[in-house]
């Protein structure tokens, strides 16, 4: 990978520059984009991207919505960061993480992963779902099942959890809860960003030692505007 890989849509078009190739320098104050170095030298450029109210912003990354170049690129990173755990299991978080989990899956040499859903199949058992929500659809309650013909493929394994972006850490703890019922033990919480510090508490509830598990390529700020410009929160 030597050339510049990016999106075409303007909407949530992202940058990925790979090691060695110059990229923007991180400063104080940004207008409309975010660069984020990765754990392997390469560079991420993200939309910046208002929240309701105007007042603060995120620096998107629409997994669903990236080139298939970026994506791959971003999961051979994610797989290395992952191989020396030597897991038994991959588990998906939807929606976004699931593209990632299954293409880190497939590079592990294993023969399937397992993908957690937002939809009640009919052949699901209510049991076997945990209440979340998303930092991306703010005030909608949903559920993450497990299937429940999935059991033996995580129960008594060791398993690592990816997600695209940890951001409230909501969703992930849903699924540590559910991997926990299962008899799964959790190698790590894997993901391409985590995003501010909220995080860290919702993990921590389910598991003290949670926190420290997680693995990501980057991490980025929460934003505020000043002077017509976002700047990065404190955390």
């Amino acid at each position: 990978m030597t050339s510049l890989l990016t999106s075409a849509l303007p909407g949530y078009r992202v940058r990925l520059y790979p090691p060695g190739v110059a990229w923007p320098a991180a400063g104080g104050s940004y207008t409309s984009t975010y660069p984020v170095v990765l754990r392997d030298g390469s560079c991420l450029e993200l939309p910046l991207r208002a929240l309701p109210g105007g007042t603060d912003a995120i620096a998107l990354l629409m997994s669903n919505q990236t080139p298939f170049a970026v994506e791959e690129a971003l999961a051979a990173v994610m797989t290395e960061m992952i191989r020396p755990l030597a897991p038994d299991m991959i588990v998906g978080v939807p929606t976004m993480g699931l593209d990632y989990a299954r293409l880190v899956a497939k590079s592990l040499g294993l023969p399937h992963y397992v993908a957690l859903g937002l939809s009640r199949k009919f052949w699901y058992d209510q049991s076997w779902s945990e209440p979340t929500l998303s930092g991306t659809s703010p005030g909608q309650s949903k559920a993450l099942y497990l299937d429940p013909h999935l059991l033996d493929r995580v129960a008594g394994r060791r398993v690592v959890l990816i997600d695209d972006v940890i951001n409230t850490g909501l969703t992930a703890a849903a699924a540590l809860r559910l991997l926990k019922r299962a008899g799964a033990s959790v190698e790590a919480v894997a993901a391409v960003l985590t995003e501010g510090p909220a995080w860290r508490q919702a993990l921590a509830q389910v598991d003290p030692d949670a926190p420290a598990k997680v693995l990501a390529l980057g991490h980025i700020p929460m934003f505020r505007r000043v002077a017509g410009e976002w700047v990065a929160k404190d955390e």
